[in-house]
């Protein structure tokens, strides 16, 4: 058997000699499956290239028929043949503006939801009757028994592959950087510095800092409510809570029943942790601080804090052990303070941490932390406590923590996923008003702003 192939490129197609139809939504045409074949397109000096045709045994599931692309590179790949049906980027399978898939591979006519996996797996079974697989300009082309065919090109291959994975994924996001005392003072005395009046212009930059390091400044703001309004809105979309549907401004005066309402000191803590969706980013505006002293804010990096964890859990056994409880215990948390209200939330750890061990998500304020402990612990109760002293002795560290006083006309914009902050205590008059805001609204901004159309489309 020959194909005529116009390039190069040496690629090894594994495939079924059966049809796949792809589905419409709520459409199939299924037949039955029948003889399957291996096929081995070889690299020749000619135009003409050569398949070798072996049986292929697809244990009895249509589930486990897949192609193998072998590449110039001499790297190989094996995708699932219902990975390539599922995702065809035809304007008939992908919709050409949302990006949003079109056809449906798991209710068509054919596979009644109401039947049941096990009747609904005997006709998956048969849908690869016929399938007709080719390489031409570069593409892999699948013939579909439907009638449609979906092309998918050599790019499109490699930035989807995933057994094995033959690229690094090309982030959207820039890296992010942690820092301690000494690294935050030379971000803050040697970054730019971004101002009100400037902000719409370098917006990009300063959402990029953000990320990157977890906090900005914004100088010479109006000291209003509307200029503070304005800001957030530049960043991401404000998140209404119980608090304040909006930009929130309070004082001293117990307007609502937690302790950031007083002139009480507040410990180092994350907001909303007794949410399942805590805030992403908190917005700080000092409007007035008259007739008095103090209420200086204090922040830490969470980042670098397990950064420090990391390290020392390799030659501390104790340490390691805290660390396992920090990243896998979860804790409880609760807010009641307003009548007609109670949140909430005891499922979550207080750190969230990747398989690579970076930071995803901190949870913590110890005001809020509730009595109840989920049950059963994974840890003895005694271990739990250790860890979490250990864990309040390093993010109030003087190390790892800076401290300042905010002023009229500067906000400061912090990641309330990564960095802790903390108030001191205060006499006279303070008034402060911020914003929560939404994370996911934040990165799909950042993302937008800072890539190219097509690079966010070539990513999905």
């Amino acid at each position: 058997m020959f194909i005529t192939l116009h390039y190069v490129y040496n690629i090894a197609l594994l495939c079924l000699s059966s049809t796949l139809p792809c589905f419409p939504r709520k459409i199939s045409n299924l037949r039955l499956l029948s003889n399957c074949y291996k096929y081995f397109i070889n690299k020749l000096s000619t135009a003409q290239t050569m398949l070798s045709i072996h049986n292929f045994d697809h244990a009895g599931s249509a589930f486990n028929a897949v192609v193998t692309i072998q590449f110039d590179s001499g790297l190989k790949s094996t995708f699932n043949l219902m990975y390539l049906l599922d995702n065809c980027t035809s304007p008939e399978c992908q919709h050409p503006e949302t990006k949003q898939r079109t056809i449906d591979i798991f209710n068509g006519d054919d596979i009644k939801v109401n039947r049941g996996f096990e009747e609904a797996n005997k006709v998956v079974q048969h849908l690869f009757d016929n399938t007709k697989l080719e390489v031409k300009n570069n593409k892999l082309i699948c013939h579909w028994f439907s009638g449609h065919h979906s092309e998918f090109p050599r790019e499109w291959l490699i930035s989807h592959s995933y057994a094995p994975k033959l690229y690094t994924q090309r982030s959207l996001l820039p890296e992010t950087a942690c820092w301690d005392t000494n690294r935050f003072a030379e971000i803050a005395d040697h970054g730019h510095k971004y101002t009100y009046g400037q902000l719409a212009e370098t917006l990009p930059q300063f959402l990029r800092e953000v990320y990157t390091y977890g906090f900005g400044f914004v100088n010479d703001v109006p000291v209003s409510l509307e200029a503070t309004r304005e800001v957030s809105e530049m960043i991401s979309i404000i998140r209404p809570t119980h608090y304040d549907l909006g930009v929130w401004d309070f004082t001293s005066d117990l307007a609502k029943n937690d302790t950031a309402y007083t002139s009480l000191a507040i410990d180092m803590h994350t907001d909303g942790n007794y949410w399942n969706e805590p805030p992403g980013l908190q917005l700080f505006h000092l409007l007035e601080h008259s007739g008095g002293q103090g209420g200086e804010t204090r922040i830490v990096d969470v980042a670098k804090i397990v950064e420090i964890l990391v390290n020392l859990s390799k030659s501390d056994a104790a340490w390691k052990t805290a660390y396992e409880v920090l990243t896998t215990q979860p804790i409880s948390f609760h807010q009641a303070g307003e009548k007609g209200a109670c949140y909430t939330q005891n499922n979550k750890c207080i750190l969230s941490v990747s398989k690579t061990g970076q930071l995803q998500q901190c949870r913590w304020n110890n005001s809020d932390r509730s009595p109840q402990f989920p049950t059963p612990t994974l840890f003895p109760v005694g271990k739990i406590y250790e860890a979490l002293f250990r864990f309040n002795c390093l993010i109030n560290d003087p190390k790892n923590y800076v401290q300042f006083q905010l002023t009229p006309g500067k906000i400061l914009v912090f990641d309330n996923c990564r960095v802790l902050h903390a108030r001191n205590s205060f006499t006279g008059y303070r008034r402060l008003c911020g914003s929560y805001l939404t994370r996911d609204d934040f990165l799909a901004r950042l993302r937008g702003i800072i890539n190219d159309r097509n690079a966010i489309l070539d990513a999905l």
